[in-house]
């Protein structure tokens, strides 16, 4: 509770508005806006508190779109339904396919350091709905997406690889390099 009372105590800003000409950032700017929510205590007031918050942060073409969804009065003040009107606006549906063929040609860009790399990897991976291979997958795209040509030989005669250890043998590899040309 002491916890609650503190984040209440500070001004927290809320997230930029809302870029509607990249629909795409949507579920990144909508994660922002559900921090912020928690941690300014908003999440605690009415729903329409909540709604017109929403509304006013995201900016104002945020109205006209608000406008089309057609809803009742008690479904205007009901955060969920709203948050999920602008989720079926924004998100647009995947192409599984497209996402996987993303994934599979990512490889390490000259550069390009390996946590970038690896941001990149998990990123992508969002998407394609691998399920339980999802981290085996990561791992292997590592393995032979690193320029490090006689590292990824080296992790790819390693039976017991698992992708912590990847991680883990890639990054220490281009520190080691660093400091070698240092």
């Amino acid at each position: 509770m002491k916890t609650e009372v503190a984040m209440a105590a500070l001004h927290i800003n809320p997230p930029e508005n809302f870029t509607f000409s990249t629909p795409c950032n949507w579920s990144k700017w909508k994660m922002r806006f559900e921090r912020y929510q928690i941690a300014s205590g908003l999440s605690t007031k009415t729903g329409n508190e909540q709604v017109n918050s929403l509304l006013y942060i995201m900016g104002g073409q945020a109205e006209d779109i608000f406008s089309s969804f057609g809803l009742s009065e008690t479904e205007q003040d009901d955060f969920d339904i709203v948050l999920k009107k602008f989720n079926d606006h924004f998100v647009v549906k995947k192409n599984t396919i497209f996402e996987r063929a993303q994934f599979n040609k990512c490889v390490q860009l000259d550069g390009e350091s390996v946590n970038t790399f690896i941001t990149a990897l998990y990123t992508l991976s969002e998407h394609c709905e691998y399920g339980v291979l999802h981290d085996k997958l990561i791992q292997d795209r590592i393995v032979v997406g690193i320029r490090d040509k006689n590292l990824s030989e080296k992790l790819q005669l390693d039976a017991d690889l698992i992708l912590t250890k990847v991680i883990e043998r890639v990054r220490l590899n281009e520190v080691v390099k660093e400091q070698q040309e240092k």
